[in-house]
């Protein structure tokens, strides 16, 4: 933090101000983000998984796995399992901490990404910090607005709309039976959306579940 004051503030008052805000800073940043600031410097984790744990650190908490694909398939089943003990979630489009998904560290989480990539004037912040603030799974998309931005508010972009990652995941584990049912050859009933082997029907599960038509 960076105190603006003019001369009326000065000498050991002006310290006394910095200190305190530098202190509740430290607070905030530890309240909202603080499994974040346990993954830039893991005890617990080594190689692979450490470097992992940095990259979602820096990426505020929301990583997609195609960039760190090949250091997911060098993970054995002891790395998998001490980062998940941090708090991550595998995903099939993300790795990423459920448990800084809510409102307060999303919103803080687009805050610091706009102060580095663009500052407070970012396009799109305080739209994006509102709609992911009201708990919606799913919002309308800004094409003007950056990408980055909206990953950093916890969304994926799809289309013409933002998905939150954790409902991408759960709707991906909806239409991923539907698409890969083969009559005759999958066993057992179709499942909910299967189009025969020709990809898939939208149903009111995975409308209701991304909060759209």
């Amino acid at each position: 933090l960076r105190l603006l004051a003019d001369e009326h503030l000065a000498g050991a008052a002006r310290e006394q101000v910095e200190i305190k805000l530098a202190g509740w800073f430290k607070a905030h940043l530890a309240k909202l983000l603080g499994p974040l600031q346990t993954l830039e410097e893991p005890a617990d984790l080594t190689g692979a998984a450490r470097g992992l744990a940095f990259q979602i650190a820096e990426s505020l908490g929301v990583l997609e796995r195609s960039r760190v694909a090949e250091e997911v398939k060098s993970l054995d089943q002891d790395a998998r399992a001490a980062l998940r003990r941090h708090g991550i979630r595998f995903g099939a489009y993300h790795l990423y901490v459920p448990g800084l998904l809510k409102p307060g560290p999303r919103a803080l989480a687009a805050l610091l990404w706009a102060l580095k990539h663009g500052g407070p004037d970012t396009h799109g912040l305080s739209d994006i910090v509102h709609l992911a603030a009201s708990g919606r799974t799913s919002i309308p998309l800004d094409k003007e607005a950056p990408k980055g931005l909206y990953r950093a508010a916890g969304f994926r972009v799809c289309g013409e709309r933002a998905l939150r990652v954790d409902i991408l995941e759960r709707l991906a584990d909806l239409v991923r039976p539907a698409i890969s049912y083969r009559p005759g050859t999958t066993p057992g009933e179709p499942p909910a959306g299967a189009a025969d082997g020709d990809g898939f029907t939208v149903t009111g599960a995975m409308t209701s579940l991304v909060g759209c038509s």
